[in-house]
Order: C-alpha cells, then sequence, then structure tokens
C-alpha cells in the first residue's frame, strides 16, 4: 500500500519512534521515556548528572503504555 501523503509529510519509522518518546517524555517524565526506548541506563555524564539517579518502574512504563493505547495494561495502576 503507498501512502502518498506519507512522503509528502516526510514521515518514516524514526519520525515515528521520536513523536511516541516525546509524548511519553512530556506526559511520564525522562526516566519512563529513557526506558520506554529500550536505551541503556548510563552514568557516563553523557545525559545529564540527573539521568544516573531516575529510574522508570515496571508500573510506570505499562501506565505509559496503556495510556498511549487507551486500553489498560495488566502491570499498570488503572487495572480492573
Amino acid at each position: 500500500m503507498r501512502l502518498p501523503w506519507v512522503a509528502t509529510q516526510q514521515i518514516s519509522t524514526h519520525w515515528l519512534r521520536h513523536t511516541t518518546l516525546t509524548w511519553v517524555e512530556r506526559n511520564f517524565g525522562y526516566a519512563v521515556a529513557r526506558a520506554y526506548a529500550g536505551h541503556a541506563e548510563t552514568t557516563s555524564g553523557d545525559v545529564g548528572a540527573t539521568a544516573g539517579y531516575v529510574r522508570a518502574s515496571m508500573q510506570e512504563l505499562a501506565d505509559a503504555l496503556s495510556a498511549l493505547a487507551g486500553e489498560p495494561h495488566p502491570l499498570g495502576s488503572a487495572v480492573g
């Protein structure tokens, strides 16, 4: 299937990932976005001193996925 508007808008899989991670970060914070992306946690200083101290829990990741998908996640806080 070809969607000409996708090329016109320069939409790519990288753009989709960037947009999704930006939304997760704005709504759930940096630590959740980093974990959601599967980025390794580092203390090398390349992402700022705070990065070494922040962590996202599995429940926070599940809540982000639930909000993005519009459906409850069994590991999220809004189960039931």
